[in-house]
């Protein structure tokens, strides 16, 4: 019973990683950056339900920082649905021994 329980560890390393994700994704923005009047940012996301828009400004350092926060996000996003699947995956298998 070797592979099950190295399948039983990777299924806690997997939910760690899970949980490290969802809580990295809860400290980082959401939304997209849209520029308007030629120079001017903006961060628009969804806030229950409805559109907002937050001003950024023309700073271009923490206009650079918001748009790696952004891809930082979206990366993060992809890494947790990969690991979600790999989990349900994780779990048919773990079904299969009992």
């Amino acid at each position: 019973m070797l592979i099950q329980t190295v399948i039983e560890k990777e299924a806690i390393r997997n939910g760690e990683m899970i949980a490290q994700y969802e809580n990295l994704l809860a400290q980082l923005p959401k939304g997209t950056l849209i520029l308007r009047r030629d120079e001017y940012y903006y961060l628009k996301y969804r806030e229950s339900g409805k559109v907002r828009d937050k001003y950024i400004g023309k700073d271009p350092t923490k206009i650079a920082e918001i748009r790696e926060r952004l891809e930082q996000r979206r990366h993060c996003e992809k890494m947790l649905a990969s690991l979600k699947q790999e989990q349900k995956v994780i779990q048919q298998i773990l079904e299969g021994f009992k």
